[in-house]
């Protein structure tokens, strides 16, 4: 029983057979089918034994000590109250959305069997981080944009400019350059006036270009750059290795002579 528990590539199986038992329970016409049900709650038991199991062997303090326990635990916990649907009518409520929600974050446990997932976690930490700053300042630029945007285009384009809102979604549509040609053209269609027409089209330029290229654009260099420092970092040990046999090979050499 410990064995079968403790069998990476058993528990691997059994995560990819829940996937698939939760994927097909997804459709409209198998919302309620009592073998794919059945084996959604066999698969909820099985990995509440396997918690119990491990933490009898390991204890509860080294079990805890794992990061990824830590979030089975919290997973397999969450989703116990699923089994209150074999025996009790839930109306199709919050509760019961939330409930299905704790069976799709079951399938987040294949993340732990992808191999070196510990470093790439590590590295989409730094990513993060080191992002805050420039996605605060693309909130503030998108914020700023919006106003300005929703002051002079509301009643024009009031689609997309009609309110704060709907100008920071418009905005940030064009910031991910989704529309960013539509939009403009929406607003200088009858326009009968060249100049406005082209102040137009110069502004939203200009928002494309600080906050589609050149904001967008920086955010994902710092990101990809953070999430490979790993690699970066072994490659310049690897460097400075070779660059020291190098220099211990020129001693060599010049003592030989």
């Amino acid at each position: 029983m410990k064995r079968l528990f403790f069998n990476e590539r058993l528990i691997l199986f059994a995560v990819l057979l829940n996937a698939i038992v939760i994927f097909a329970l997804y459709f409209p016409s198998q919302h309620d089918n009592p073998w794919l049900l059945g084996l959604d709650y066999f698969f909820i038991l099985f990995f509440l034994l396997e918690v119990i199991v491990k933490i009898s062997v390991l204890k509860p303090k080294a079990y805890f000590a794992n990061p990824w326990n830590q979030f089975d635990f919290f997973v397999i916990m969450g989703s116990l109250p699923v089994l209150f649907t074999a025996f009790f009518d839930i109306p199709d409520t919050t509760i019961l959305i939330l409930l299905r929600l704790f069976r799709l974050v079951r399938l987040v446990r294949f993340l732990r069997f992808i191999p070196n997932v510990e470093q790439v976690m590590q590295g989409l930490g730094r990513a993060l981080k080191s992002s805050v700053l420039v996605l605060g300042a693309l909130f503030f630029l998108n914020l700023l944009f919006a106003m300005v945007t929703c002051h002079f285009y509301a009643e024009t384009a009031p689609q997309y400019f009609g309110d704060p809102l709907v100008s920071f979604y418009s905005i940030f549509q064009m910031f991910t350059l989704e529309g960013w040609n539509d939009i403009p053209n929406a607003i200088t269609l009858n326009s009968a006036s060249p100049l406005r027409v082209g102040m137009t089209r110069l502004y939203f330029g200009t928002v494309v270009l600080l906050g589609g290229i050149f904001g967008i654009g920086l955010a994902n260099a710092i990101f990809v750059d953070e999430m490979t420092m790993d690699n970066n970092r072994e490659l310049e040990r690897k460097v400075d290795a070779l660059t020291h046999e190098i220099r211990e090979l020129r001693r060599d050499l010049t003592a030989d002579h």
